[in-house]
Protein backbone atom coordinates (compact mmCIF):
# COMPACT_ATOMS: atom_id res chain seq x y z
CA UNK A 1 0.00 0.00 0.00
CA UNK A 2 1.44 3.72 -0.56
CA UNK A 3 2.29 5.18 2.36
CA UNK A 4 0.15 6.88 5.00
CA UNK A 5 1.43 10.15 6.85
CA UNK A 6 2.41 8.79 9.97
CA UNK A 7 4.92 6.43 7.40
CA UNK A 8 5.94 9.75 4.90
CA UNK A 9 6.46 11.90 8.29
CA UNK A 10 8.65 8.42 9.69
CA UNK A 11 11.07 8.54 6.64
CA UNK A 12 11.46 11.99 6.23
CA UNK A 13 12.25 13.47 9.32
CA UNK A 14 14.83 10.48 9.97
CA UNK A 15 16.40 11.35 6.41
CA UNK A 16 16.73 15.01 7.89
CA UNK A 17 15.55 16.62 4.93
CA UNK A 18 12.24 17.70 7.04
CA UNK A 19 11.86 18.76 10.38
CA UNK A 20 9.10 17.59 12.67
CA UNK A 21 7.17 20.79 13.29
CA UNK A 22 7.42 21.95 9.59
CA UNK A 23 5.62 18.18 8.67
CA UNK A 24 3.17 18.28 11.17
CA UNK A 25 2.36 21.86 9.78
CA UNK A 26 2.08 20.89 5.98
CA UNK A 27 0.07 18.03 7.04
CA UNK A 28 -2.40 19.64 8.86
CA UNK A 29 -2.80 22.09 6.40
CA UNK A 30 -3.03 19.37 3.98
CA UNK A 31 -5.89 17.71 5.82
CA UNK A 32 -7.80 21.31 5.98
CA UNK A 33 -7.30 21.83 2.35
CA UNK A 34 -8.30 18.45 1.31
CA UNK A 35 -4.87 18.25 -0.66
CA UNK A 36 -1.66 15.96 -0.72
CA UNK A 37 1.03 16.40 2.08
CA UNK A 38 3.79 15.88 -0.94
CA UNK A 39 2.29 19.06 -2.80
CA UNK A 40 1.95 21.05 0.35
CA UNK A 41 5.53 20.25 1.10
CA UNK A 42 6.42 20.94 -1.85
CA UNK A 43 5.43 24.21 -2.40
CA UNK A 44 6.44 25.30 0.92
CA UNK A 45 10.15 24.69 -0.29
CA UNK A 46 10.83 21.96 2.56
CA UNK A 47 12.10 19.43 -0.17
CA UNK A 48 12.17 19.11 -3.97
CA UNK A 49 10.07 16.71 -5.82
CA UNK A 50 13.23 14.92 -7.11
CA UNK A 51 14.10 14.19 -3.66
CA UNK A 52 10.69 13.32 -2.30
CA UNK A 53 10.56 10.54 -4.71
CA UNK A 54 14.31 8.88 -4.26
CA UNK A 55 13.32 9.24 -0.38
CA UNK A 56 9.83 7.07 -1.36
CA UNK A 57 11.20 5.00 -3.64
CA UNK A 58 14.05 3.50 -0.96
CA UNK A 59 11.76 3.14 1.58
CA UNK A 60 9.23 1.19 -0.47
CA UNK A 61 12.55 -0.67 -2.10
CA UNK A 62 11.81 0.07 -5.94
CA UNK A 63 14.26 2.20 -8.23
CA UNK A 64 12.96 5.94 -8.45
CA UNK A 65 12.13 7.21 -11.92
CA UNK A 66 11.33 10.76 -13.44
CA UNK A 67 9.77 10.21 -16.66
CA UNK A 68 7.53 13.38 -17.60
CA UNK A 69 10.55 14.50 -20.02
CA UNK A 70 10.95 10.95 -21.75
CA UNK A 71 9.90 9.87 -25.01
CA UNK A 72 8.16 6.78 -24.62
CA UNK A 73 7.68 4.15 -27.61
CA UNK A 74 4.60 4.12 -29.31
CA UNK A 75 5.00 0.56 -28.83
CA UNK A 76 6.19 0.49 -25.42
CA UNK A 77 2.98 2.61 -24.80
CA UNK A 78 0.73 0.33 -26.39
CA UNK A 79 1.49 -2.32 -24.43
CA UNK A 80 -0.91 -1.04 -21.41
CA UNK A 81 -4.64 0.44 -22.59
CA UNK A 82 -4.49 4.35 -22.20
CA UNK A 83 -7.99 3.81 -19.44
CA UNK A 84 -6.08 1.46 -17.39
CA UNK A 85 -2.99 3.54 -17.11
CA UNK A 86 -5.14 6.68 -16.30
CA UNK A 87 -7.11 4.34 -13.65
CA UNK A 88 -4.02 2.72 -12.26
CA UNK A 89 -2.11 5.78 -12.56
CA UNK A 90 1.30 3.93 -14.29
CA UNK A 91 2.62 3.95 -17.56
CA UNK A 92 4.76 1.43 -18.75
CA UNK A 93 8.19 2.97 -20.26
CA UNK A 94 10.76 0.36 -21.00
CA UNK A 95 11.99 -3.19 -21.99
CA UNK A 96 14.81 -4.56 -20.67
CA UNK A 97 15.76 -8.26 -21.22
CA UNK A 98 12.20 -8.83 -22.07
CA UNK A 99 11.05 -7.59 -18.52
CA UNK A 100 8.14 -4.35 -18.70
CA UNK A 101 9.87 -1.10 -16.76
CA UNK A 102 6.45 0.46 -15.54
CA UNK A 103 6.14 3.99 -13.67
CA UNK A 104 3.92 3.54 -10.57
CA UNK A 105 2.94 6.46 -8.14
CA UNK A 106 2.11 2.87 -5.79
CA UNK A 107 4.56 0.18 -6.60
CA UNK A 108 2.52 -1.83 -4.12
CA UNK A 109 -0.64 -1.99 -6.32
CA UNK A 110 0.00 -6.02 -6.55
CA UNK A 111 -4.07 -5.89 -8.55
CA UNK A 112 -2.12 -3.09 -11.05
CA UNK A 113 0.73 -5.38 -11.30
CA UNK A 114 -1.27 -8.69 -11.91
CA UNK A 115 -3.53 -6.78 -14.82
CA UNK A 116 -0.18 -5.69 -16.44
CA UNK A 117 1.29 -9.30 -16.58
CA UNK A 118 -1.46 -10.70 -17.38
CA UNK A 119 -2.13 -7.84 -20.21
CA UNK A 120 1.39 -8.10 -21.78
CA UNK A 121 2.66 -11.70 -20.80
CA UNK A 122 5.73 -10.17 -19.61
CA UNK A 123 7.42 -10.06 -16.05
CA UNK A 124 7.09 -6.50 -14.68
CA UNK A 125 9.33 -4.33 -12.70
CA UNK A 126 7.57 -1.58 -10.76
CA UNK A 127 9.78 1.94 -10.55
CA UNK A 128 8.46 4.85 -8.39
CA UNK A 129 7.54 7.72 -10.09
CA UNK A 130 5.79 10.93 -8.73
CA UNK A 131 1.76 11.49 -9.29
CA UNK A 132 2.40 14.73 -11.02
CA UNK A 133 5.15 13.01 -13.93
CA UNK A 134 2.74 10.19 -14.34
CA UNK A 135 0.14 12.56 -15.33
CA UNK A 136 2.71 14.36 -17.63
CA UNK A 137 3.94 10.75 -18.73
CA UNK A 138 0.00 9.72 -19.64
CA UNK A 139 -0.34 12.86 -22.31
CA UNK A 140 1.91 10.97 -24.52
CA UNK A 141 -0.35 8.69 -25.05
CA UNK A 142 -2.24 11.67 -26.98
CA UNK A 143 0.13 10.89 -29.56
CA UNK A 144 -1.96 9.12 -31.59
CA UNK A 145 -3.88 12.68 -32.18
CA UNK A 146 -1.06 14.64 -33.89
CA UNK A 147 -0.55 11.75 -36.13
CA UNK A 148 -4.55 10.78 -36.99
CA UNK A 149 -4.90 14.99 -36.66
CA UNK A 150 -5.45 16.10 -40.20
CA UNK A 151 -7.31 13.00 -40.87
CA UNK A 152 -10.00 13.33 -38.81
CA UNK A 153 -10.79 16.74 -39.55
CA UNK A 154 -10.74 16.12 -43.25
CA UNK A 155 -13.14 13.24 -42.96
CA UNK A 156 -15.45 15.77 -40.53
CA UNK A 157 -15.60 18.48 -43.04
CA UNK A 158 -16.36 16.36 -46.22
CA UNK A 159 -19.24 15.23 -43.97
CA UNK A 160 -20.17 18.55 -42.63
CA UNK A 161 -19.95 19.97 -46.71
CA UNK A 162 -22.21 16.98 -47.38
CA UNK A 163 -25.42 17.93 -45.34
CA UNK A 164 -28.20 19.69 -47.17
CA UNK A 165 -29.59 21.70 -44.08
CA UNK A 166 -28.75 25.41 -44.01
CA UNK A 167 -29.70 26.11 -40.38
CA UNK A 168 -26.40 26.53 -38.84
CA UNK A 169 -27.79 25.49 -35.34
CA UNK A 170 -28.25 22.29 -36.48
CA UNK A 171 -24.95 21.40 -37.88
CA UNK A 172 -23.40 23.19 -35.02
CA UNK A 173 -25.00 20.44 -32.98
CA UNK A 174 -24.40 17.55 -35.35
CA UNK A 175 -21.53 14.98 -34.52
CA UNK A 176 -19.04 16.28 -37.65
CA UNK A 177 -18.40 19.71 -36.24
CA UNK A 178 -18.37 18.42 -32.52
CA UNK A 179 -15.59 15.80 -33.59
CA UNK A 180 -14.09 18.96 -35.76
CA UNK A 181 -13.59 20.89 -32.37
CA UNK A 182 -12.98 18.47 -29.90
CA UNK A 183 -9.92 17.13 -32.12
CA UNK A 184 -8.66 20.64 -32.29
CA UNK A 185 -8.99 20.78 -28.19
CA UNK A 186 -7.28 17.50 -27.71
CA UNK A 187 -4.54 18.04 -30.07
CA UNK A 188 -3.82 21.40 -28.12
CA UNK A 189 -4.35 20.02 -25.07
CA UNK A 190 -1.42 17.45 -25.92
CA UNK A 191 1.04 19.95 -27.62
CA UNK A 192 0.97 22.15 -24.49
CA UNK A 193 -1.06 24.88 -25.99
CA UNK A 194 -2.16 28.06 -23.61
CA UNK A 195 -4.23 29.81 -26.96
CA UNK A 196 -5.79 28.76 -30.08
CA UNK A 197 -7.07 31.31 -32.56
CA UNK A 198 -9.76 30.75 -35.26
CA UNK A 199 -9.43 33.43 -37.45
CA UNK A 200 -11.78 33.97 -40.24
CA UNK A 201 -9.21 34.99 -43.53
CA UNK A 202 -10.75 36.11 -46.95
CA UNK A 203 -10.73 32.70 -48.04
CA UNK A 204 -10.20 30.54 -45.44
CA UNK A 205 -10.20 29.54 -41.58
CA UNK A 206 -6.55 29.33 -39.75
CA UNK A 207 -6.30 27.57 -36.83
CA UNK A 208 -3.18 28.47 -34.80
CA UNK A 209 -1.76 27.74 -31.47
CA UNK A 210 0.52 29.35 -29.52
CA UNK A 211 2.75 27.05 -27.56
CA UNK A 212 5.90 28.27 -25.23
CA UNK A 213 4.52 31.71 -26.25
CA UNK A 214 5.24 31.69 -30.08
CA UNK A 215 2.33 31.06 -32.68
CA UNK A 216 1.92 28.48 -34.91
CA UNK A 217 0.26 27.58 -37.84
CA UNK A 218 -2.05 24.36 -37.27
CA UNK A 219 -4.63 23.68 -40.20
CA UNK A 220 -6.25 25.70 -42.80
CA UNK A 221 -9.85 25.09 -42.75
CA UNK A 222 -12.85 26.21 -45.25
CA UNK A 223 -15.52 28.77 -44.95
CA UNK A 224 -18.26 26.60 -45.10
CA UNK A 225 -17.49 25.52 -41.33
CA UNK A 226 -16.57 28.85 -40.26
CA UNK A 227 -19.97 29.62 -39.13
CA UNK A 228 -21.30 26.24 -37.53
CA UNK A 229 -17.53 25.62 -35.70
CA UNK A 230 -17.95 29.94 -34.04
CA UNK A 231 -21.66 28.92 -32.96
CA UNK A 232 -20.58 25.44 -31.50
CA UNK A 233 -18.14 27.61 -29.31
CA UNK A 234 -20.70 29.71 -28.43
CA UNK A 235 -23.09 26.88 -27.31
CA UNK A 236 -19.94 25.38 -24.82
CA UNK A 237 -19.77 28.73 -23.76
CA UNK A 238 -23.62 29.99 -23.26
CA UNK A 239 -23.11 33.12 -25.52
CA UNK A 240 -25.58 34.64 -28.20
CA UNK A 241 -25.31 32.80 -30.97
CA UNK A 242 -27.03 34.95 -33.11
CA UNK A 243 -25.23 38.02 -32.06
CA UNK A 244 -22.36 38.72 -34.55
CA UNK A 245 -21.49 42.71 -33.76
CA UNK A 246 -19.97 42.97 -30.61
CA UNK A 247 -17.42 41.12 -28.89
CA UNK A 248 -18.58 38.23 -26.14
CA UNK A 249 -16.54 36.55 -23.43
CA UNK A 250 -17.25 33.08 -22.12
CA UNK A 251 -16.34 30.22 -20.62
CA UNK A 252 -16.36 26.50 -19.97
CA UNK A 253 -14.96 23.46 -18.97
CA UNK A 254 -13.56 20.09 -21.62
CA UNK A 255 -12.58 16.64 -20.29
CA UNK A 256 -10.04 14.74 -21.89
CA UNK A 257 -9.78 11.35 -20.36
CA UNK A 258 -9.74 12.76 -16.46
CA UNK A 259 -7.66 16.14 -17.03
CA UNK A 260 -9.93 18.81 -17.00
CA UNK A 261 -9.37 21.86 -19.00
CA UNK A 262 -11.13 25.33 -18.72
CA UNK A 263 -11.30 27.28 -21.74
CA UNK A 264 -11.41 30.86 -21.53
CA UNK A 265 -12.92 32.24 -24.63
CA UNK A 266 -13.06 35.74 -26.62
CA UNK A 267 -14.94 36.00 -29.56
CA UNK A 268 -14.65 39.49 -31.67
CA UNK A 269 -16.10 40.57 -35.40
CA UNK A 270 -13.57 41.06 -37.39
CA UNK A 271 -14.05 42.44 -41.16
CA UNK A 272 -14.55 38.99 -43.08
CA UNK A 273 -15.95 37.54 -40.03
CA UNK A 274 -16.16 36.62 -36.21
CA UNK A 275 -12.63 35.46 -34.85
CA UNK A 276 -12.23 33.10 -31.41
CA UNK A 277 -9.47 33.04 -28.94
CA UNK A 278 -9.59 30.18 -26.30
CA UNK A 279 -7.23 30.29 -23.56
CA UNK A 280 -6.55 27.13 -21.75
CA UNK A 281 -6.45 27.31 -17.93
CA UNK A 282 -5.47 23.04 -17.17
CA UNK A 283 -7.78 22.45 -13.58
CA UNK A 284 -6.14 19.38 -12.90
CA UNK A 285 -2.51 19.86 -12.64
CA UNK A 286 -0.62 20.62 -9.64
CA UNK A 287 0.38 24.35 -9.58
CA UNK A 288 3.97 25.02 -9.69
CA UNK A 289 6.35 25.73 -6.83
CA UNK A 290 8.79 28.44 -6.73
CA UNK A 291 11.38 26.79 -7.62
CA UNK A 292 9.54 25.07 -10.67
CA UNK A 293 8.93 28.77 -11.66
CA UNK A 294 12.62 29.19 -11.76
CA UNK A 295 13.57 31.19 -8.48
CA UNK A 296 16.91 30.06 -6.80
CA UNK A 297 19.58 31.20 -5.03
CA UNK A 298 19.33 34.89 -3.26
CA UNK A 299 16.17 35.66 -5.20
CA UNK A 300 14.70 32.42 -3.67
CA UNK A 301 15.74 33.04 -0.42
CA UNK A 302 14.22 36.99 -0.52
CA UNK A 303 10.94 35.72 -2.10
CA UNK A 304 10.48 33.34 0.88
CA UNK A 305 11.48 35.63 3.59
CA UNK A 306 9.41 37.92 2.50
CA UNK A 307 5.89 36.73 1.66
CA UNK A 308 5.95 35.53 5.48
CA UNK A 309 5.52 39.19 6.81
CA UNK A 310 2.34 39.97 8.10
CA UNK A 311 1.60 43.14 6.19
CA UNK A 312 2.89 45.67 3.29
CA UNK A 313 2.95 44.89 -0.31
CA UNK A 314 4.52 42.20 -2.92
CA UNK A 315 4.43 43.80 -6.42
CA UNK A 316 5.34 41.28 -9.49
CA UNK A 317 5.89 43.74 -12.70
CA UNK A 318 6.01 42.61 -16.70
CA UNK A 319 4.13 42.72 -19.64
CA UNK A 320 1.18 40.77 -20.19
CA UNK A 321 1.99 37.20 -20.60
CA UNK A 322 5.18 37.13 -19.17
CA UNK A 323 3.36 35.33 -15.96
CA UNK A 324 2.75 37.31 -12.97
CA UNK A 325 -0.37 35.92 -12.15
CA UNK A 326 1.23 32.58 -12.19
CA UNK A 327 3.74 33.60 -9.58
CA UNK A 328 1.54 35.57 -7.45
CA UNK A 329 -0.71 32.31 -7.04
CA UNK A 330 2.40 29.80 -6.52
CA UNK A 331 2.61 32.42 -3.16
CA UNK A 332 -0.79 32.27 -2.26
CA UNK A 333 -0.56 28.10 -2.64
CA UNK A 334 2.27 28.36 0.19
CA UNK A 335 0.30 31.07 2.57
CA UNK A 336 -3.24 29.39 1.96
CA UNK A 337 -4.18 27.51 5.26
CA UNK A 338 -7.19 27.35 7.59
CA UNK A 339 -6.18 30.33 9.86
CA UNK A 340 -5.77 32.70 6.78
CA UNK A 341 -8.71 34.18 4.77
CA UNK A 342 -7.01 34.87 1.52
CA UNK A 343 -9.61 37.34 -1.09
CA UNK A 344 -8.90 38.19 -4.74
CA UNK A 345 -9.90 40.61 -7.21
CA UNK A 346 -8.90 39.72 -10.48
CA UNK A 347 -9.61 39.84 -14.30
CA UNK A 348 -10.35 37.21 -15.58
CA UNK A 349 -9.77 34.93 -12.31
CA UNK A 350 -7.58 32.23 -14.05
CA UNK A 351 -7.07 29.46 -11.15
CA UNK A 352 -8.84 28.12 -8.46
CA UNK A 353 -7.86 27.48 -4.82
CA UNK A 354 -9.67 25.78 -2.09
CA UNK A 355 -10.58 28.22 0.73
CA UNK A 356 -9.48 31.31 -1.44
CA UNK A 357 -12.53 34.10 -2.04
CA UNK A 358 -12.24 35.29 -5.22
CA UNK A 359 -14.19 38.43 -7.08
CA UNK A 360 -14.19 38.88 -10.59
CA UNK A 361 -14.39 42.68 -12.04
CA UNK A 362 -17.19 43.13 -13.90
CA UNK A 363 -16.93 47.05 -15.02
CA UNK A 364 -20.57 47.00 -16.69
CA UNK A 365 -22.08 46.53 -13.36
CA UNK A 366 -19.40 48.95 -11.77
CA UNK A 367 -17.29 46.36 -9.90
CA UNK A 368 -14.13 47.92 -10.97
CA UNK A 369 -10.34 46.51 -9.09
CA UNK A 370 -10.92 50.10 -6.87
CA UNK A 371 -14.96 48.98 -6.24
CA UNK A 372 -13.69 45.36 -5.23
CA UNK A 373 -10.96 45.94 -3.22
CA UNK A 374 -12.90 48.21 -1.28
CA UNK A 375 -15.44 45.08 -0.75
CA UNK A 376 -12.88 42.62 0.47
CA UNK A 377 -11.86 45.20 3.14
CA UNK A 378 -14.46 44.53 4.63
CA UNK A 379 -14.48 40.94 4.42
CA UNK A 380 -12.10 40.80 7.24
CA UNK A 381 -9.24 39.53 4.74
CA UNK A 382 -5.78 38.56 6.14
CA UNK A 383 -4.11 38.31 2.55
CA UNK A 384 -5.38 40.74 -0.49
CA UNK A 385 -4.45 39.73 -4.10
CA UNK A 386 -5.15 42.55 -6.60
CA UNK A 387 -4.71 41.54 -10.31
CA UNK A 388 -3.49 44.48 -11.61
CA UNK A 389 -2.68 48.24 -10.35
CA UNK A 390 -4.40 50.18 -12.94
CA UNK A 391 -5.18 53.45 -11.73
CA UNK A 392 -4.44 56.05 -9.07
CA UNK A 393 -7.36 55.14 -6.97
CA UNK A 394 -6.58 51.14 -7.13
CA UNK A 395 -3.31 52.14 -6.62
CA UNK A 396 -3.57 54.12 -3.10
CA UNK A 397 -6.88 51.69 -1.52
CA UNK A 398 -3.58 48.58 -2.13
CA UNK A 399 -1.74 51.14 -0.22
CA UNK A 400 -3.47 52.20 2.15
CA UNK A 401 -4.59 48.35 3.10
CA UNK A 402 -0.70 47.40 3.38
CA UNK A 403 -0.74 50.17 6.02
CA UNK A 404 -3.45 48.86 8.18
CA UNK A 405 -2.25 45.21 8.67
CA UNK A 406 -2.86 43.52 5.28
CA UNK A 407 -0.35 41.22 3.17
CA UNK A 408 -1.24 42.64 -0.12
CA UNK A 409 -0.01 41.24 -3.36
CA UNK A 410 -0.43 42.88 -6.62
CA UNK A 411 0.79 43.16 -10.26
CA UNK A 412 1.94 46.84 -12.32
CA UNK A 413 2.80 47.51 -16.05
CA UNK A 414 6.05 48.42 -15.84
CA UNK A 415 9.56 46.79 -17.65
CA UNK A 416 11.71 46.66 -14.50
CA UNK A 417 11.57 46.68 -10.80
CA UNK A 418 12.91 49.62 -9.54
CA UNK A 419 10.80 51.17 -12.23
CA UNK A 420 7.77 50.22 -10.39
CA UNK A 421 8.10 53.24 -7.48
CA UNK A 422 8.58 56.46 -9.87
CA UNK A 423 5.34 54.10 -11.79
CA UNK A 424 3.61 54.52 -8.63
CA UNK A 425 4.85 57.92 -7.65
CA UNK A 426 3.37 59.38 -11.04
CA UNK A 427 -0.04 58.14 -10.17
CA UNK A 428 -0.21 60.34 -6.61
CA UNK A 429 1.14 57.79 -3.95
CA UNK A 430 3.20 59.34 -1.58
CA UNK A 431 6.78 58.37 -1.61
CA UNK A 432 6.66 58.49 2.34
CA UNK A 433 3.81 56.07 1.72
CA UNK A 434 5.46 53.73 -0.17
CA UNK A 435 8.05 53.25 1.90
CA UNK A 436 6.34 51.95 4.81
CA UNK A 437 5.00 49.53 2.46
CA UNK A 438 6.27 47.96 -0.39
CA UNK A 439 8.47 44.90 0.68
CA UNK A 440 10.20 43.92 -2.17
CA UNK A 441 9.38 44.43 -6.02
CA UNK A 442 9.57 41.27 -8.48
CA UNK A 443 10.00 41.74 -12.42
CA UNK A 444 9.55 38.85 -14.79
CA UNK A 445 9.49 37.80 -18.30
CA UNK A 446 9.26 34.14 -19.49
CA UNK A 447 11.70 31.86 -21.93
CA UNK A 448 11.39 29.02 -23.76
CA UNK A 449 13.50 25.84 -22.26
CA UNK A 450 15.60 24.26 -24.65
CA UNK A 451 14.13 20.60 -25.37
CA UNK A 452 16.06 18.34 -23.05
CA UNK A 453 15.27 15.39 -25.73
CA UNK A 454 17.50 17.33 -28.14
CA UNK A 455 20.17 19.61 -26.45
CA UNK A 456 23.35 19.84 -28.14
CA UNK A 457 26.58 22.07 -27.11
CA UNK A 458 26.43 25.45 -29.08
CA UNK A 459 29.62 28.23 -29.98
CA UNK A 460 27.46 31.32 -29.73
CA UNK A 461 28.65 34.16 -32.62
CA UNK A 462 31.23 36.41 -31.37
CA UNK A 463 28.81 39.68 -31.83
CA UNK A 464 26.10 38.06 -29.40
CA UNK A 465 29.02 37.39 -26.82
CA UNK A 466 30.59 40.93 -27.43
CA UNK A 467 26.96 42.27 -26.48
CA UNK A 468 26.29 40.40 -23.38
CA UNK A 469 30.05 41.70 -22.51
CA UNK A 470 29.09 45.18 -22.79
CA UNK A 471 25.78 44.55 -20.99
CA UNK A 472 27.39 42.59 -17.88
CA UNK A 473 30.65 43.91 -17.84
CA UNK A 474 32.55 40.83 -17.79
CA UNK A 475 33.06 37.67 -20.14
CA UNK A 476 31.16 34.71 -20.55
CA UNK A 477 32.43 33.63 -23.25
CA UNK A 478 34.27 30.53 -20.91
CA UNK A 479 31.46 29.04 -20.08
CA UNK A 480 28.90 26.43 -21.81
CA UNK A 481 26.26 26.96 -24.27
CA UNK A 482 23.67 24.76 -25.34
CA UNK A 483 20.53 24.68 -27.68
CA UNK A 484 18.06 22.36 -28.44
CA UNK A 485 18.67 20.72 -32.30
CA UNK A 486 15.08 20.17 -33.42
CA UNK A 487 13.37 16.98 -32.66
CA UNK A 488 9.64 15.49 -32.88
CA UNK A 489 8.90 15.76 -29.11
CA UNK A 490 9.61 19.70 -29.31
CA UNK A 491 7.90 19.81 -32.93
CA UNK A 492 11.64 20.75 -34.69
CA UNK A 493 11.86 24.11 -32.16
CA UNK A 494 14.87 22.77 -30.31
CA UNK A 495 12.69 24.48 -27.11
CA UNK A 496 9.80 22.59 -24.86
CA UNK A 497 8.33 24.28 -21.93
CA UNK A 498 9.66 27.51 -20.14
CA UNK A 499 10.75 29.14 -17.21
CA UNK A 500 10.94 32.46 -15.77
CA UNK A 501 13.65 34.73 -15.42
CA UNK A 502 14.25 37.34 -12.42
CA UNK A 503 14.91 40.93 -10.79
CA UNK A 504 14.31 40.55 -6.93
CA UNK A 505 14.00 44.29 -5.76
CA UNK A 506 14.48 44.08 -1.61
CA UNK A 507 13.29 47.42 0.27
CA UNK A 508 15.86 47.75 2.45
CA UNK A 509 16.57 51.19 4.60
CA UNK A 510 18.39 52.98 2.03
CA UNK A 511 15.84 52.54 -0.75
CA UNK A 512 13.22 53.81 1.69
CA UNK A 513 15.44 56.57 2.04
CA UNK A 514 15.71 57.18 -1.52
CA UNK A 515 11.80 56.61 -2.34
CA UNK A 516 10.66 59.59 -0.11
CA UNK A 517 13.58 61.90 -1.81
CA UNK A 518 11.24 60.93 -4.98
CA UNK A 519 14.13 58.74 -7.40
CA UNK A 520 14.69 57.66 -10.50
CA UNK A 521 14.57 54.57 -11.41
CA UNK A 522 18.66 54.48 -12.56
CA UNK A 523 19.22 55.40 -8.76
CA UNK A 524 16.85 53.18 -7.55
CA UNK A 525 18.37 50.22 -10.15
CA UNK A 526 22.16 51.70 -8.77
CA UNK A 527 21.26 51.01 -5.20
CA UNK A 528 19.56 48.17 -5.36
CA UNK A 529 22.68 46.35 -7.73
CA UNK A 530 25.47 47.64 -4.99
CA UNK A 531 23.61 45.91 -2.56
CA UNK A 532 23.67 42.57 -4.28
CA UNK A 533 20.75 42.58 -6.45
CA UNK A 534 20.43 40.22 -9.85
CA UNK A 535 19.24 41.88 -12.69
CA UNK A 536 16.75 40.15 -15.00
CA UNK A 537 19.42 39.90 -18.07
CA UNK A 538 22.53 38.36 -15.04
CA UNK A 539 19.58 35.83 -14.02
CA UNK A 540 18.69 35.03 -17.76
CA UNK A 541 22.26 34.55 -18.17
CA UNK A 542 22.64 32.14 -15.27
CA UNK A 543 20.11 30.01 -16.58
CA UNK A 544 21.76 29.58 -19.75
CA UNK A 545 24.77 28.33 -18.06
CA UNK A 546 22.66 25.62 -16.41
CA UNK A 547 21.62 24.53 -19.44
CA UNK A 548 17.58 25.97 -19.70
CA UNK A 549 17.73 27.99 -22.46
CA UNK A 550 19.82 30.22 -24.94
CA UNK A 551 20.92 33.64 -24.71
CA UNK A 552 19.04 34.03 -28.20
CA UNK A 553 15.75 33.33 -26.21
CA UNK A 554 17.08 35.44 -22.98
CA UNK A 555 17.54 38.60 -25.35
CA UNK A 556 14.19 38.36 -27.18
CA UNK A 557 12.65 38.41 -23.86
CA UNK A 558 14.87 41.25 -22.28
CA UNK A 559 14.26 43.66 -25.16
CA UNK A 560 10.17 43.09 -25.29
Amino acid sequence: MKLDPAQLKKILVASGFIKEADFDLAAKSAQELNTNISDILIFRGLISEQALGQIIAESLDVPFVTIGQQIIPLEVLSLVPEKIARVYKIIPFGIDKQTLKLAMIDPTDFEALEFVRRQTGMPVQPYYATEADVKKALGQYKKNIKADFEEIITKNIKLTQEQKTQDILKIAEDLPIIKILNTILEYAIAEGTSDIHIERQAEEVMVRFRVDGVLRDIIVLPLKVDQALVARVKILSKLKIDEHRIPQDGRYKYNMSGEVVAFRVSIIPGYYGENVVMRLLPETTRPQSLEELGFAGRNLKIIKSEIHRPHGMILVTGPTGSGKTTTLYSVLNMLNNVDTKLCTIEDPIEYGLNRLTQIQVNNKSGLTFAAGLRALLRHDPDIIMVGEIRDSETAEIAVHSALTGHLVLTTLHTNTAPGAIPRLLDMGIEGYLLASTVNVIIAQRLVRKICQNCLIEVTPDKNTLEYFKKILGKDISKQKFYQGKGCEECGKTGYKGRIGIYEIFQVGEAIRKLTIAKPSEDDLKAQAVKEGMTTMIEDGVDKVASGLTTLTEVLRAVRE
